[in-house]
């Protein structure tokens, strides 16, 4: 007989094991008498024990790698001969059989289990104990493959803190900087290997449909998307397609020499222009003809007339056709060089090897950065020692975007939602503008359309920390704390890896033994107008505003 909740258990630290187990049996045995809240606990206790289930088999395989080292040989267990044969021949196809995988998939199996038991076992230990998924490990174990032992350890040492409380995405992100970090050299090497490699490939598909994959280096598919973005979102929301359509049209059209933008201001312009200049120099017939229109437009019935406006129709349709006609230079509307932003450290620009980061896309090496700054505008930020966050975006810029704008995407980073890593598409006002709420960077936090909407659906409540954390708060008590965008990658010597603040709690009048900011610079590329980007909404969002 369990004598305790799941919700107890799970706030006791009850480690997954048959005691939980059994908890969860009993509970889930009778789900129309749970609340919502109970429901959730219990998914929560059996996520747990699913992950730690997964850990134990990979636990048991690396044993068994181990006891069978590859490229070793040793007898069939069991067989009626005991000639010595190699262990790959004949152990895949055991784990296969044991787990009904195919043999592939066991090998799979077996070289994750020798990674994660023999050169990351830490990693393993968090994953049994529940606190990171199996994706999670296996994320750790993949990307560090790429290092020799010592410097996989290192990156491991520098994920694992925190990696608990993060989505995939945002470890994979981490992942990438620690490993950057970790091993410079070895980093701008794979860069310029995969940058060799890219190519167009093409892909022909069912329905009549096909698709064409363009890969590049990060600076390059980030400014092409940029480009692309800008030149849809141009195009206005009387265009009937979705912003997703229109990209997808504009890219082919672009690639074929074939895109036509017709700019509807320029022909209400032109048609108002062409007539104006008729009038003035028109034949005294025009100008009587003109006359008997207005006259007659305002009769005292008030009946709408279909009296010619004393100008030649085919002067109206021909000037029509010419504006109709016109294709404009792309670079007229996304401007000449897409805005990408690229953040950097002093000491990488003096020749050090600590990489910069294109902001949404991740790290750089730090030979690409520099390269890019050559031909970029630089804006300084200065950033807390202490915490890492963006303290002030500076004013020293050659063509000064909105800084408000820009000092919030800066501290934000992504959206501020709840284990979200979107883009941001919305500054929102904490404390609603129409009700004393002020237009200041502490008052505003960067959010997605998804997350902007939610803030205000009831039952949800979104708290600002003093730290700078923004807390939510479900309906059934559940909190998630997000925190600003941590740039000590940029400033510290050793790794750190960005958004450990996700565990921690800052004393906001504790003394951090300085006041000295660190300083670091970011440069963007230019666009021409400076203009924000805003995100396409993902699948089920609108391109409706959010409300304030």
């Amino acid at each position: 007989m369990v004598d305790t909740t799941v919700e107890e258990a799970l706030a006791g630290h009850m480690p997954p094991g048959g005691t939980l187990a059994a908890l969860c049996e009993t509970t889930a045995a009778v789900p129309g008498d749970l609340s919502d809240r109970d429901l959730l606990k219990t998914v929560e206790a059996a996520v747990q024990l699913e992950r730690w289930a997964g850990a134990v088999r990979t636990r048991l395989l690396g044993a068994l790698v181990e006891r069978h080292p590859p490229g070793s040989t040793a007898p069939v267990p069991d067989a009626a001969g005991k000639t010595p044969v190699p262990v790959a021949r004949w152990l895949p196809s055991q784990v296969a059989m044991a787990t009904h995988l195919t043999e592939d998939q066991a090998r799979g199996e077996l070289g994750m289990a020798e990674r994660l038991y023999r050169v990351l076992p830490e990693t393993l230990a968090e994953w049994e104990a529940g606190r990171i998924g199996e994706r999670g490990a296996e994320a750790i174990a993949e990307s560090t493959q790429v290092l020799d032992d010592d410097a996989a350890r290192t990156v491991q040492a520098a994920i694992l803190p925190g990696a608990s409380t993060i989505t995939q995405t945002r470890l994979r992100a981490r992942l990438r900087t620690a490993i950057h970090r970790t091993d410079p050299e070895g980093a701008s090497k794979r860069h310029q290997r995969a940058f060799d490699d890219r190519e167009v490939s093409i892909s022909r598909s069912d329905n009549g449909m096909g698709s064409l994959w363009l890969s590049g280096s990060a600076a390059q598919t980030e400014a092409s998307w940029n480009s692309l973005d800008r030149l849809a979102r141009s195009l206005g929301t009387e265009d009937p397609r979705t912003l997703a359509q229109r990209r997808c049209d504009l890219a082919h059209e672009l690639l074929q020499g074939t895109v036509t933008i017709t700019n509807l201001s320029a022909v209400a312009s032109a048609v108002t222009s062409v007539i104006t200049e008729r009038r003035s120099t028109g034949t005294a017939a025009d100008t009587e003809t003109a006359q008997v229109t207005e006259s007659t437009t305002g009769t005292e019935t008030g009946a709408a007339t279909d009296e010619p406006t004393g100008v030649d129709p085919e002067i109206i349709a021909t000037a029509v056709a010419e504006v109709l006609a016109h294709k404009p230079d792309p670079n007229a509307t996304i401007g000449r060089k897409p805005l990408i932003q690229v953040v950097v450290g002093l000491d990488t620009l003096l020749g050090g090897n600590r990489p910069g980061e294109i902001t949404g896309h991740g790290p750089i090496p730090a030979t690409t950065a520099r390269a890019l700054a050559a031909g970029g505008d630089w804006k300084r930020l200065v950033t807390d020692p202490a915490t890492g966050q963006l303290l002030d975006y500076g004013r020293n810029t050659y063509r000064p975007p909105a800084n408000l704008h820009d000092h919030v995407h800066g501290r934000d980073g992504t959206c501020r939602g709840p284990n979200c890593e979107r883009r941001i598409r919305d500054l929102d006002h904490h404390q609603d503008w129409g009700k004393d709420g002020h237009t200041v960077d502490d008052n505003l936090f960067g959010l997605c359309q998804r997350h902007h909407k939610l803030k205000d659906v009831t039952g949800w409540h979104a708290l600002v920390r003093p730290d700078g954390g923004l807390t939510w708060i479900s309906p059934d008590g559940y909190q998630s704390t997000t925190y600003p965008k941590d740039y000590r990658v940029f400033t510290e010597d050793t790794v750190v890896t960005e958004g450990v603040a996700e565990r921690r709690v800052i004393d906001p009048d504790a003394d951090t033994g300085t006041d000295v900011p660190s300083v670091r610079t970011r440069f963007t590329r230019p666009t021409g107008d400076g203009e924000p980007l805003i995100p396409e909404p993902r699948d089920g969002e609108d391109d409706t505003p959010a409300p304030f």
